[in-house]
């Protein structure tokens, strides 16, 4: 009997269990884009959990590295490997900069794995705004509200040699994904900054919540905030 994950966080949670990676939707920085020509690093701290159906489980992961580029004055480039398991790459455009700062935030992560004769595959399409409430110099509130977009699907080849079948046992889910982020940013200094940030996913079709929880310590170049008194 062929099994149909037809639930995208279903899907998106058994291939993560197989290959030990999972979609890193935080951002792990603020709205506004750093300056041009200047390069930023991050290493996320963090944790992954799961909400419905009557369960909840919760796990920590590898940490997630992010490198931002600053492709112009108000563009920069993303690249990150999810849980350093999983790549991707986004690019943040920031409309509006002031007290309140408005950016977008096109991404996406895939990745593919493979235990024995089970594998499997996730695409991750993630397209947040970005609020930021610049209540001093040093200090963002974040906000990341949103739409992702998520696809699973693999084989288990191994089902289909014990029942004596011809075809492997097939697993696939996809679907639209609202998607929510909230987080600080605290600046140090002109180099460093943290942000604690949690972000969700829900599936209206399972009511069910893929959440991630993490603290990110941001080295190197940091967004211009002289304008904020």
């Amino acid at each position: 009997m062929n099994l149909r994950w037809t639930r995208p966080l279903a899907g998106l949670a058994l291939v993560g269990a197989l290959t030990t990676g999972c979609p890193s939707p935080s951002i792990y920085g603020t709205a506004r884009t750093i300056p041009q020509g200047t390069i930023q690093h991050t290493m996320a701290a963090e944790v992954i959990g799961a909400a419905g159906s009557g369960a909840t489980f919760v796990y920590p992961t590898l940490p997630t590295y992010q490198m931002r580029i600053g492709l112009a004055d108000n563009v920069d480039l993303g690249l990150r490997l999810g849980n350093l398991t999983m790549p991707g790459a986004d690019v943040k455009i920031n409309f509006v900069r002031g007290a309140f700062d408005l950016a977008i935030m096109p991404g996406v992560q895939a990745i593919y794995g493979a235990v024995g004769d089970v594998g499997g595959g996730i695409l991750y399409l993630n397209l947040p705004l970005v609020l930021g409430f610049n209540l001093s110099r040093n200090f963002s509130l974040i906000a990341t509200p949103g739409v992702a977009y998520g696809y699973a699907g693999g084989s288990d080849g191994s089902r289909s040699s014990s029942s004596g079948g011809s075809s492997p046992d097939t697993y696939r889910g996809s679907g639209f994904i609202p998607r929510l982020g909230v987080g600080a940013n605290i600046r140090l200094n002109n180099t460093f900054s943290i942000q604690p940030e949690f972000t969700g996913l829900y599936s209206t079709d399972t009511s069910a919540l893929l959440f991630t929880f993490g603290l990110g310590f941001v080295f190197g170049a940091q967004p211009d905030f002289s304008d904020i008194q």
